[in-house]
């Protein structure tokens, strides 16, 4: 009897501490993608994007999205090089988090092929600075598995909140353009499986 109850107990211990890891999502990098628009000369628009995101849903329903700035990539590697060196400075912030809290109740009540429109009130840390952010999200449960969460329209960043303005006048000076936009467009499509 003492035995059965030890093996009832372990059981039990066992699958309490494993719950929190059956219900934490992890960002499939492979299926994600963060993209960013710039605007050269007033006129002239370019779609670039971040290589490599990681992140996870934890059991509290707390979002952590890292983007590796040294992944940038604009299709044209000195352009790469120059906005790592000038404007990221990836070597001395290598990266920009997003972090915010979700509804757990509502994430536990998505059922497969469920789309909730949200709202998602997070704080991005990017070179440096921390700024509040605002960002229209759908999400949509693909299998119990997986959920995809992308931007239902664009997020803008601001040059200036992140003191990027100098990096980008840097950029000009050297690419000889009269002008780069200082607001970027920002949208992001991530995936999250468990």
């Amino acid at each position: 009897m003492r035995q059965t109850t030890l093996i009832l107990i372990t059981l039990l211990a066992s699958i309490m501490t494993s719950l929190p890891v059956l219900a934490a999502w992890q960002l499939d990098n492979e299926k994600s993608q963060l993209t960013f628009m710039s605007v050269k000369k007033s006129m002239i628009a370019e779609n670039h994007h971040f290589s490599t995101l990681a992140g996870n849903i934890d059991e509290k329903a707390q979002v952590n999205i890292n983007v590796d700035l040294a992944s940038v990539n604009t299709n044209i590697v000195i352009r790469d090089e120059r906005m790592k060196q000038f404007v990221f400075e990836s070597n001395k912030y290598a990266s920009a988090t997003f972090s915010a809290q979700l509804d757990n109740t509502m994430l536990a009540a998505l059922k497969t092929g469920d789309v909730k429109q949200l709202t998602v009130d997070g704080q991005i840390d990017f070179h440096g600075q921390q700024q509040a952010v605002s960002i229209n999200v759908n999400v949509i449960k693909l299998t119990e598995k997986q959920m995809l969460v992308h931007t239902s329209q664009p997020f803008f960043i601001k040059a200036e909140a992140f003191s990027l303005v100098a990096g980008i006048n840097k950029l000009k000076e050297l690419a000889s353009l009269p002008s780069i936009d200082y607001v970027v467009p920002v949208s992001f499509s991530v995936t999250f499986v468990r």
